[in-house]
């Protein structure tokens, strides 16, 4: 291929990117959609799929045979045979501003009979002429000629599955393994899955029969071997891409905007269940068809003017037929034609195929239903701005949520060795074919974009209220400042209404120029787990995921040492661990209690490590429960909540609804209401297990009227899960009387300075060992173990703010160690 002005090989994808190699041996790394949306990007050279990889079912008589027939039926729908002159008039009976489609369907069956077509009726023409506009020359094949069992249908789909898998991973890392192996192999993954004699495997002659199969198949560029219920067949990205329309639930504080409800139209590819687009609209009309395709064929990944950054995006997958249904589009002949013009098959779905596309997207949509309950909604004040935002968040939460949410059902397609997410799924399926799509002529798809006639400005365009301007439309400018007050002529805009970062004006028959929104910076695409986490995670809790562990490599830039520095390990202190084992103690107990439920209360001065203690035993119950309920993504088996001293009642319960998956409440509901409504948002989402922080810092107005407290206690034992309560004990400040009256059933630990001796210094070093400073010593932490117990007290907590200060302190000032007259400075 050609790029900047070299040529290139491509040697490998992968990650979304192609790696690339020039004739000097110099190797890159550049993303698709980077590539593809280049100027000078030219394919010099193509491999093995220099066509397109669908093919037909059939050959000889039966596909001449659906030839001869497609020739007479486009003659029906167009008025002229295929491969007519462009002077060519149509016949007086199949001209189609005089005679209607019905009558040319009667004109054609009188023609076929008097040419001696037995069974040639005005029926069978108009039934074959449906077939074709739906399926194309596939629907004129006779389905007895193409009849054929796939390989492995009467086998158990369990075997078909474990067997797919293991032949794929094979198959790339190019391992040759006999059919013995691949039957001893398999008989061990089931018994693990399953259990021992559960699933049968096959003779060993079926077996080999059936390995044979899968190895001709994988590493073809034709597809990838998949196996499900109707046996073994292949497969690939953008073979059949299911499209639904479903309703959104709007966040209770914003419903009233929208007039009519608002849906969503989401296009899935059905091998990896990738999403290939995403489009909110409102129900007032129906979706527009041609705009529907323009965004499948040239998605907002390909026009992103920040194209430098590698980021994860949605992959581009060309559909080669497009299940829907019709009836719900708005101009459904443009669309047809249009996906006939680039060879998509356009079918409705058969009614199994819709039952597990509809389970697909309603899966799809509830979760990203939960995702907007969680989410803040400023600055939205009437309908077009609230579609505006759910058409942002959708685009985001697919690409940061969906595309990595494991799905059981990908583990065959991404192999063992990798996660069974959609992104894994479609690397995989890329990596074994050794191709990408690309997408077709950029011009030809944006002329299905919805156009407006507009007068280039001095200010440049307005479209929808949004100024664009470029220098690009700078001659343009120039001819309305030649008119002189004279009217200009008005140019040709198309524009994406779901998409309105950029519009592109047509300055001549065929080219168009590329206009960015004026402060286009605002528009800009971002991951939600970069700045943005999904509020998903955030409401169950999961922890930062830009932390780098302590076994991260040492790193070259300061600001990632500064932020690695900022998150050394936790310090296993017997405290700590002591927290953690009684946390998981009492959850078992609470998970089955009869009666009162047991809690936990940690008390410590500042910097004791409580804080520390009550995240790390939410972080590993969250981990526990997503191990163990991986497709649960509604879930939130852990809730932490901080309470301030201004807080009453009203606000620490409300505090807990904003964490759990429902609308938001309003504030003028009810404290009872707003009770019971947590109440069961904890029993339906399986929450096991409530952090409470800070618990001293309200008290109640007055002795007779129950505080925050009390009333968190009376919640906890009306749900199965355990509350652990945090706070600092000062002179004066005992527990509150909900403590008191239930201390039967409340474990109280206390945080204890660690005494000099084998505990601190295996503290210490811990430290040492983690720290990643350019001048650092080994040892040299360890051998300050006494001078930090007496700076420090003996309490964890301070050890690591002091280290962390210090190792920080290290690096802004260039000495990039850790001293002791440095150690001094730090203030604990």
């Amino acid at each position: 291929m050609r790029f900047e002005d070299r040529a290139w090989v491509v040697s490998g994808f992968g990650h979304g990117g192609a790696e690339i190699a020039n004739s000097l041996g110099d190797l890159a790394w550049i993303a698709v959609p980077k590539l593809v949306s280049s100027g000078d990007f030219e394919v010099l050279e193509r491999g093995p799929r220099s066509r397109s990889v669908r093919t037909l079912p059939a050959t000889g008589d039966a596909l001449e045979r659906a030839r001869w027939w497609e020739r007479h039926i486009v003659e029906v729908i167009t008025g002229l045979p295929p491969g007519a002159d462009d002077r060519a008039r149509p016949r007086p009976e199949f001209d189609l501003a005089v005679h209607s489609l019905g009558e040319r369907e009667a004109a054609k069956a009188a023609e076929l009979a008097a040419e001696g077509v037995s069974g040639a009726s005005a029926r069978t023409v108009r039934r074959r002429r449906q077939r074709y506009q739906a399926l194309g020359i596939e629907g004129l094949i006779d389905g007895r000629a193409v009849r054929k069992r796939a390989p492995g249908s009467r086998q158990d789909p369990r075997v078909l599955e474990v067997l797919t898998m293991i032949v794929a991973d094979d198959t790339w890392y190019r391992r040759t393994t006999s059919a013995e192996d691949y039957r001893r192999a398999t008989g061990t993954m089931l018994a693990s899955l399953y259990g021992p004699g559960v699933v049968q495997l096959p003779s060993r002659s079926t077996f080999q029969r059936l390995v044979k199969e899968l190895t001709s198949k994988h590493g073809r560029v034709r597809g990838v071997a998949v196996a499900d219920k109707d046996g073994i067949r292949s497969s690939r990205p953008g073979e059949r891409v299911y499209v639904d329309t479903v309703a959104l639930g709007i966040p209770q504080p914003l419903a009233h905007l929208a007039s009519q409800p608002v849906l969503m139209t989401v296009a899935a590819d059905e091998l990896t269940m990738s999403v290939c687009t995403v489009m909110v609209h409102s129900s007032r009309r129906p979706l527009d068809g041609a705009l529907l395709l323009a965004r499948l064929c040239d998605p907002p990944a390909l026009r992103d003017s920040d194209l430098g950054r590698r980021e994860e995006a949605v992959p581009l997958i060309m559909p080669e037929s497009l299940l829907l249904d019709r009836r719900l589009l708005r101009r459904p002949r443009a669309f047809t034609d249009a996906c006939r013009h680039l060879g998509i098959n356009v079918m409705s779905p058969a009614p199994l195929g819709k039952a597990r596309g509809e389970r697909f997207t309603g899966k799809l949509v509830s979760l990203f239903n939960a995702e907007l309950a969680l989410l803040e909604t400023d600055r939205i004040s009437d309908e077009a701005s609230l579609i505006a935002w759910l058409q942002t968040r959708a685009e985001r939460w697919v690409e940061s949520f969906w595309q990595h949410r494991p799905q059981p059902e990908l583990r065959t397609v991404a192999g063992r060795g990798a996660q069974p997410t959609p992104s894994a799924a479609y690397d995989a399926c890329v990596a074994r074919l050794g191709w990408v799509h690309l997408p077709p002529d950029a011009n030809a798809v944006r002329s299905f974009l919805p156009s407006v006639k507009r007068r280039v400005s001095l200010n440049g365009v307005y479209v929808r209220g949004h100024r664009y301007d470029c220098p690009e439309l700078d001659p343009l400018r120039a001819a309305v400042a030649r008119a002189s007050g004279a009217p200009t002529p008005e140019v040709q805009v198309r524009f994406d209404p779901h998409d309105m970062r950029q519009v592109w004006v047509q300055t001549g028959d065929t080219r168009r120029i590329r206009v960015p929104l004026t402060g286009v910076e605002s528009w800009g695409r971002h991951s939600l787990r970069s700045d943005d986490e999904s509020a998903v995670y955030r409401a169950g809790w999961s922890p930062p995921v830009n932390f780098i562990p302590p076994s991260h490599p040492v790193v070259d830039h300061d600001q990632e040492r500064l932020t690695y520095h900022a998150q050394l390990p936790l310090l296993q202190t017997p405290f700590f661990q002591d927290a953690l084992r009684l946390g998981q103690r009492l959850a078992v107990m609470n998970r089955v209690a009869v009666g009162g439920h047991d809690g936990l209360l940690i008390t410590g001065p500042p910097g004791s490590g409580k804080t520390t203690a009550l995240q790390e035993l939410g972080r590993r119950f969250e981990q526990a429960d997503r191990s163990r309920h991986p497709d649960h993504f509604l879930r939130v088996p852990v809730v932490y909540l901080r309470i301030q001293p201004c807080d009453s009642t009203r606000t620490v319960f409300l505090k807990l609804a904003e964490l759990l998956p429902i609308p938001r409440l309003s504030r003028r509901t009810s404290t009872a209401s707003v009770s019971e409504t947590v109440r069961n948002a904890l029993l339906w989402s399986g929450t096991s297990v409530v952090l409470v922080d800070n618990i001293f810092a309200v008290r109640p107005s007055s002795s007779s009227r129950a505080g925050p407290v009390d009333q968190l206690r009376i919640l906890s034992d009306e749900v199965p899960a355990t509350f652990v309560y945090a706070g600092t004990e000062e002179p004066g400040n005992s527990p509150s009387s909900a403590f008191r009256t239930g201390q039967g059933r409340l474990t109280h630990l206390r945080a204890e300075p660690v005494p000099y001796g084998t505990g601190w210094v295996q503290l210490v070093e811990t430290l040492d060992q983690a720290l990643q400073l350019r001048h650092h010593q080994p040892g040299s932490l360890v051998r300050l173990a006494q001078e930090l117990h007496v700076i420090t007290g003996g309490w964890p907590g301070a050890l690591a703010h002091l280290v962390r200060s210090a190792a920080i302190e290290a690096i802004l000032t260039g000495n990039e160690e850790i001293t002791e007259q440095n150690l001094k400075l730090i203030a604990v």
